[in-house]
Parts: C-alpha cells; sequence; structure tokens
C-alpha cells in the first residue's frame, strides 16, 4: 500500500504543502494546471538499482509488457524514466477554467487557512461553477475539499432551492481506483458503488456533513441530472486517496475532475413544490381555505423510500374534487444506474388512503396507478392554450372523486438520484349544491320552489355545467309555485350574464329589458308567469343586476318562472361570468283577489266591453292584468285613456302595456297621465287586413271588423293587457291604501308624481315662496299645454280627414263586393259605449234600407249622441 519506492509531489507558490502521492506507471495524457504562476515537482525514489534486468528480452519488454506483471506496478530493477513537458498559459486563454470574457466563471471564494474549500453566495446572479482543483487537470492527492453554496437574497413569500448539474459528459471525471482501468468503464457510480477509501464526491441537503446525502458520485463520462437541495444551502464534499497512479482509461481524455453549474429556483414557500426540512412529505389542502389551485411534485432531491401524499378534501358534503393534470414526465437518468424495479409510482385514489405499500389496508378506491413511462395518468394539455385555441377539460379527461377526499401518492423507491417525475396538476373543489327540489323530468339544473318563508337560490355553481367543464350551452328553469291564494315575492340581488349582457330600464313600459333583447342564442335571464292557463306573461329581463339596485317584483298568479339560458360558453366560461342570486318569499294575497279577482274574472271575450284598471286606494283587482279574446275571425280594438309613452313624454310613473300573447315585449305602451286623450290600439294583424302601417295611433275610433280578414293568414285575436308601476317593484302591492288610483284628478295625479320625485322630506316644505312658484309653473305649464291642444287637435283632424277619406274608399269597394255576393254589410261599432248598443242595431237597419252611408251617417250621430 502507499508509495513505498518513490513519489512524485507537486507544490504551488502560496498554497500550503499537501502530503498526496503519485507513484508507479503513468500512462496516457496526464496534464497539470497549476492554480499560481510557479509550481515545484519534488521526485524521491528509494531502493531503486539502475542496472538492467538480468534478462535481456524483458528489459527490452518494458514493464507494459512483461508477463504477469501489473502495468501499473513500478518494479524495484526497473529504470526510473521521468519526462516533463511545460507551457505558460495566458488567463484570458483559459476560457474552460475561468469561462469567456463576456460570460466568466465564477469560481468561489476561498476559505482562508484551507488548501481548496470554497464559498459561493447569491448564485442566483452569478455564473457558479464549482471545480476540482487544479481544474481541468490533475487534481491532487489526499484532498478533502468543501465547497458551500448560499442564497442570501431571497424575496419575499418564496424559498430558494440551490441546484447542481452538468450535461457535458466530458466534464465529469473522478476516478475511483488506483489501479489502471483496463475494462475503460466509463458509467457513473452512485452510493455505495463509490469506495470510500477512493475518490468521490458527496453532495448534502444542508450546510453541514450531518445533513442529508442527496448523492455520493464516482467515474463519470456522462452528463449528471440536476441535484436539488430542499433549502438555500448545499455542501459539496470532494475527497481524494492519498496516493495514485498517474494512468487514465484513455488515452484520448483531455479533461480531468469535474466541474459543476449551479442554479437557484426560487418556489413559493407555501406551495407543494417545497418540503420543509425536518417534515414529512405530506399535503393537506381543504375547501375551507382555497377553492383551487395547483399541486406539483417536489422541486429539490428526495430521498429513497420516500413517500409524498396529497390529500384534498372537500368540507361540505355537496362538494367534489376535480383533479385534471395539465403536465406530466417521467424523467429517466440514463447516466444513473437503472433500479431493479419501478423507482416511481404514482397512486390516485378516491378516497382517504392508510398505506401505500399495501391497497388492501384501504378503503379507498383506485383511480390509477402509473409507473412505466409509456404509461401515463390522464392530461389536459390544452386547457391553457392562447386565445381560442384552449380547449376545455371534461370530466371523462381528468378525475372526479364520489366521496369528499382525493387522494395522490408518489413513492421513490430508489430517490430522485435514477428517476424523477416531473407533473403540474390543478385541483377545484366543485360545489354540486343546487336549491330547491328537483323538477320532475327535468333538466340537470331545472329546480322547483315551494316552501315557506323567505329563502334564498342562486344559479348553479357546479363547473361541470359550464364552458370549462366541456358544455356549451346551458338553461336552467327554476320554477316558483304556491297556493291559489298566494303570491311569489322575487328579488334579485346580484346578476350578471357575460360581458356583452346589460339590463336597461325601458322608461317607454316602465319594464326591465336585456341590452341583446334576449334573441335566441343570447345569454339572458327571463322572468315569466302564467296568469292564465298556458298564456305566459314576460316580466322582465335582466343581465347585470347588482346589491345596490335589486331587481324586485311580486307576481300576478301563484307561480313563477326564472329562466337561466346561457349559450356560446368558451373554454374559460364558469359561474363567475354567468350566475344571479336572489331571495324569495311566498305571501298571502289581499282578501278581494282570493274572492273577486280570480284569473277567470279578468279573462274577457265577446264583441265589446268597458273594464277599469289602475293601482290605487280602489278594488285592487284593478291592478291586476286582464286577457281580451276577441271571437274568431276578428280582431280587437282598444281605447284608453292616455297618450302614447316614449322615453320623456310621460310624467307619471306607470304605464299600461299591451301584449301579444306569446310575446315577450308590449306591442304598445300607454302613459295614463292625461284623462282627456285617447289612446287606441290594434291587435297584430290588422296591418296587414287593412294595408295601414300604424298598429296603434291617438284618437281613432275606428273598430275592427270581421269582415276585413280575407287573405290575412297571420293575425292574433288575443291580447293581454298589463298596469307596470314602480310600486310594485317596491313590493307594496299587497296593501291597496298605499297607492292612488288612476282614476283621480289630474293635479292629484301630478301632486302625487311631483311628491314621488323630489322625496317626502322636500314635498312637505309648503311654505309660501314654494306655492307662488308652484302657481306660475303651473300657469305657464298650462298655457303649453293649450298650445300644443290647439296644434294636435289641427293635425288629428288633418289626419281624421285622409283617415275617413281612406277608410271611405275602403267601405265603398267592401259594399260593391258584398252587394255583387248579396251579403249585407254590418256596422262598426263602439265597444265602449254599450247604452248605444240598442241605437245602433235599429239604426243599421235604417241605413241599409235608406242606402245611405251607413259610416258617414254613424260619425254624425256619435257627435250627436256625445
Amino acid at each position: 500500500m502507499g508509495c513505498p519506492d518513490g513519489y512524485l509531489q507537486i507544490e504551488e507558490l502560496t498554497r500550503p504543502l499537501n502530503f498526496g502521492y503519485w507513484c508507479g506507471t503513468s500512462w496516457g495524457h496526464n496534464q497539470y494546471y497549476s492554480e499560481t504562476s510557479a509550481v515545484t515537482i519534488m521526485l524521491r525514489v528509494f531502493n531503486v538499482s539502475f542496472s538492467a534486468s538480468d534478462n535481456p528480452a524483458d528489459a527490452r519488454m518494458g514493464p507494459m509488457n512483461r508477463p504477469g506483471s501489473n502495468p501499473g506496478a513500478f518494479m524495484p530493477q526497473d529504470p526510473m524514466m521521468l519526462k516533463l513537458q511545460y507551457r505558460f498559459l495566458k488567463k484570458e486563454k483559459s476560457v474552460l477554467r475561468y469561462g469567456v470574457p463576456y460570460s466568466p466563471s465564477f469560481r468561489g471564494t476561498g476559505i482562508p487557512n484551507t488548501f481548496c474549500d470554497k464559498y459561493f453566495e447569491n448564485c442566483d446572479k452569478k455564473n457558479c461553477k464549482i471545480q476540482s482543483p487544479n481544474f481541468p487537470g490533475l487534481y491532487p492527492r489526499n484532498l478533502t475539499c468543501r465547497y458551500h453554496i448560499k442564497q442570501t437574497a431571497i424575496p419575499d413569500g418564496k424559498v430558494a432551492l440551490v441546484q447542481v448539474s452538468q450535461p457535458n459528459p466530458h466534464l465529469f471525471y473522478i476516478k475511483d481506483r488506483n489501479a489502471p482501468h483496463v475494462s475503460r468503464d466509463q458509467k457513473l457510480q452512485v452510493g455505495s458503488a463509490c469506495h470510500v477509501l477512493r475518490d468521490y464526491l458527496v453532495v448534502f441537503d444542508g450546510n453541514t456533513t450531518q445533513s442529508n446525502v442527496l448523492a455520493t458520485l464516482c467515474k463519470g463520462g456522462t452528463s449528471v441530472s440536476s441535484i436539488t437541495a430542499s433549502g438555500p444551502d448545499l455542501l459539496l464534499l470532494f475527497h481524494t486517496s492519498a496516493f495514485d497512479f498517474p494512468f487514465q482509461d484513455s488515452p484520448r481524455r483531455k479533461v480531468f475532475g469535474f466541474e459543476l453549474d449551479v442554479k437557484v429556483e426560487f418556489v413559493d414557500k407555501e406551495s407543494t413544490a417545497y418540503v420543509r426540512p425536518g417534515t414529512e412529505c405530506e399535503f393537506s389542502i381543504s375547501s375551507k381555505g382555497q377553492r383551487s389551485g395547483y399541486i406539483q411534485a417536489p422541486a429539490h432531491s428526495l430521498l429513497p423510500n420516500t413517500t409524498c401524499n396529497w390529500k384534498l378534501i372537500a368540507i361540505s358534503p355537496s362538494e367534489v374534487v376535480w383533479l385534471y393534470f395539465l403536465h406530466y414526465r417521467h424523467i429517466f437518468h440514463e447516466d444513473m444506474p437503472s433500479p431493479a424495479q419501478c423507482s416511481n409510482t404514482l397512486f390516485i385514489y378516491d378516497g382517504e388512503i392508510t398505506q401505500v405499500e399495501n391497497s388492501r389496508n384501504n378503503s379507498a378506491v383506485r383511480l390509477g396507478q402509473f409507473c412505466r413511462k409509456d404509461k401515463l395518468p390522464k392530461v389536459c394539455s390544452g386547457v391553457h392554450a392562447p386565445g381560442p385555441n384552449a380547449v376545455p377539460c371534461s370530466p371523462s379527461d381528468s378525475y372526479v372523486s364520489k366521496s369528499q377526499i382525493l387522494t395522490l401518492a408518489l413513492r421513490y423507491a430508489a430517490g430522485t438520484a435514477p428517476a424523477h417525475v416531473e407533473f403540474l396538476a390543478r385541483y377545484e373543489f366543485v360545489d354540486q349544491r343546487q336549491w330547491g327540489e328537483p323538477t320532475p323530468e327535468g333538466g340537470p339544473c331545472d329546480r322547483t320552489f315551494t316552501m315557506m318563508p323567505r329563502r334564498l337560490f342562486a344559479s348553479p355553481r357546479d363547473v361541470f355545467l359550464f364552458g370549462r367543464g366541456g358544455r356549451k350551452r346551458l338553461k336552467c328553469t327554476y320554477t316558483f309555485k304556491a297556493e291559489e291564494h298566494q303570491r311569489i315575492e322575487l328579488r334579485i340581488i346580484r346578476s350578471k350574464m357575460g360581458d356583452d349582457c346589460h339590463t336597461v330600464f325601458q322608461q317607454t313600459s316602465r319594464r326591465y329589458e336585456c341590452s341583446n333583447n334576449g334573441d335566441e342564442g343570447k345569454s339572458s335571464i327571463w322572468i315569466s308567469e302564467e296568469p292564465w292557463e298556458g298564456v305566459s306573461l314576460t316580466r322582465a329581463c335582466l343581465c347585470d343586476t347588482n346589491d345596490s339596485n335589486p331587481f324586485n317584483l311580486v307576481s300576478y298568479s301563484s307561480s313563477l318562472q326564472i329562466s337561466f339560458t346561457v349559450t356560446n360558453m368558451n373554454a374559460a366560461s364558469d359561474y363567475d361570468d354567468f350566475f344571479f342570486e336572489g331571495e324569495y318569499n311566498i305571501v298571502h294575497a289581499a282578501s278581494a283577489l282570493k274572492e273577486e279577482c280570480n284569473s277567470t274574472s279578468r279573462q274577457l271575450e265577446g264583441r265589446h266591453g268597458n273594464f277599469t284598471m289602475g293601482h290605487g286606494r280602489g278594488n285592487p283587482c284593478h291592478s291586476q292584468p286582464r286577457l281580451v279574446k276577441a271571437p274568431d275571425g276578428a280582431f280587437i280594438f282598444l281605447k284608453l285613456h292616455g297618450y302614447g309613452a316614449s322615453a320623456t313624454n310621460c310624467g307619471v310613473a306607470s304605464r299600461i302595456n299591451i301584449y301579444a300573447v306569446g310575446g315577450v315585449a308590449p306591442i304598445a305602451s300607454v302613459c295614463p297621465e292625461r284623462r282627456d286623450t285617447f289612446t287606441h290600439v290594434f291587435s297584430s294583424g290588422w296591418e296587414e287586413a287593412s294595408q295601414h302601417k300604424p298598429t296603434w295611433r291617438d284618437r281613432y275610433n275606428i273598430a275592427d271588423h270581421e269582415d276585413y280578414l280575407d287573405n290575412v293568414d297571420d293575425f292574433n285575436t288575443t291580447v293581454m293587457i298589463n298596469f307596470d308601476n314602480d310600486h310594485i317593484n317596491h313590493q307594496k302591492y299587497l296593501n291597496p291604501d298605499d297607492y292612488d288610483d288612476l282614476d283621480m284628478d289630474e293635479d292629484e295625479d301630478k301632486e302625487s308624481d311631483n311628491q314621488r320625485k323630489k322625496g317626502d322630506k322636500k314635498s312637505k316644505k309648503k311654505n309660501k315662496k314654494n306655492k307662488q312658484k308652484g302657481e306660475r309653473r303651473r300657469q305657464k305649464k298650462l298655457k303649453k299645454e293649450n298650445e300644443d291642444k290647439k296644434i294636435n287637435e289641427d293635425r288629428r283632424r288633418q289626419q281624421e280627414e285622409q283617415y275617413i277619406q281612406q277608410h271611405q274608399n275602403l267601405y265603398i269597394q267592401q259594399q260593391q263586393q258584398q252587394e255583387q255576393q248579396n251579403i249585407p254589410q254590418a256596422l262598426p261599432r263602439d265597444p265602449y259605449n254599450t247604452n248605444e248598443e240598442n241605437l245602433y242595431n235599429q239604426m243599421d237597419k235604417d241605413f241599409l234600407a235608406q242606402g245611405k252611408d251607413p259610416y258617414h251617417q254613424y260619425l254624425d250621430n256619435l257627435q250627436k249622441t256625445k
């Protein structure tokens, strides 16, 4: 053992003498690069004979070819030979050691009173290189070098992980024997394969040799995969034997020793990529905190027989766990010896596990086990694709628990040295709760509400019903049912239907409508009811609502329906883009509505009739909608107090809206502010029958006639009349004493409207000055009304003359047709004046007998009667 017959030492200027030796026979290309500017070579030989061998033939063969000899052995009878070449190199040309000028290598700070110890700090800002002594040449013998890497500059909330690696196979080689490598085996050795008395490199997970050993390396000629500490400190210990033969495994080797690259990775302190020192690799995440997030394999190296568990716990019984992988890869280190079995195995369980090794002791259901490189879990890699290329991840492409716990277990049988797993997965706790009861034979989100008292409800938050769960379209119907004598109070507190839909309050009809008109293929919230069986009344269309201005409504009937429709969802759409939240209450209706104002009494039929509508201290039935049905083959004509409402011309907060049955928007909206003005409304189909474009106009007292229906295929003979008032939206309609009836005086109506606009406090300050101002305003307004009335009267006369002329021509044509067919002509009547019915019956007969124009005679008599 050792070098008993002699040795060679190299001493450098300013460096302490190292008691390591080279001896024996050298072979191959041995180079030594000094660390200083001067070297001293010392050669000592003991008991060496300078005479030739007794066998001249052996002397000629030399030590390499002598039979039975060790090519590295030094025989006492061999002659001593030493041949050296030297060269002086400039530092800037030594790029392999010092790096290129534009990116110089930082080789560490030397520790005083040591031969080769180095300290590296904050390598995230430097090009740190860990090199063996005298790299890239032969390193001295009998050394123990320590390389301490420390990261001190760490961002808040992050953890620094120090990493070393060498992807270049030519820059890592550590001899593990002093005998020549005749077999020329260049594979990297790890762990126990490296002899403790030879050359080796140990990597510690910390700053002392008492820290966990991440890897022990020797030999080489191959790349070195990443070795990562679990914190900001990493210690490498390089040990060389006391003596060695200057004998290399390949005569072509140009680089000796090793060089390792240093990197620093920053990860979130609370992420699963980091295992705190001294703790188990266990992660427990519950829905009590974050509703969704990401989990990933530890970013640092782990020891053999380590198992990492990720337990995802849903707190609420209505929740399940959804997990999908965005990235998954088995990384096998070809430079490391392959393990005898699967080094890394991933298990996925539906439920909680107790032992990974023995699945029989677990009550959880195994959803998957992945070990081989060719067998991977389900991966949704297209979820985060840019822009429109993103693809949603459906439940079939992911893992969804049936219980409240989903567990992942990753077992490292051989640690992370021979192979490791990289994965990134996203988890989400899916709330599958839905309010109300399932609607029989309904869809997955159709619900029915019948409970009292006031309760909250909302749209579903199940992501699998939205675009992010793979759906393109969603429609949920919410039905509220009460007893016949009850009504539903509804309040929508918050809502959102995407970025392109907005709620618009129409001043014309005092209704809430959607900016996209709620058309087919558009996302919207429709609120409707059926005051009569089979007859739907649309109350509102909503998009965006906030709690500072909620939507309020009281039903006319004992049932109400909300249709929540979402269309054209993309891979990013979910319940945060389309939702609503509200509350409902079932209350008792006024007694008058129970006894005298049922749906049958508010359904009007016949050829003509009168009814009263309003919302005030009178009969509460006046605030209920009316359904008017025309006889077969007839149109409907309505004569109403007021004038056609627009966005600016109506000074009261009430509207009379007329709907065609099945329509979602009014065909006419009447402002009931003026009692001396009348509006005439015609049902749909009249326009085509009379070839007159307007469907409603002021002051035209023209009744529909069944003879005008020739060649008209599309018309509506039923209309619905609804009285919309702001008070209804404030849920006071059940108390009729809080309102004024529409039949009140005009001045009272205006005063009530002024009080509503100015507020109760301001309107009560009726001092003398305000009265004078009010009188002046009233006189000014009265003057303007008289002027407008005169202008309207002139315009009315002109329009009436034009219309009468047109109608007379039409009447004469029809009369001629009837004379040819011998069919008697009926006389149009005023459906609002039932006292004239007998008179009109007699007049019909007289007019026909006298051959007079019944239409002009009818107008003359009507003026006389008034």
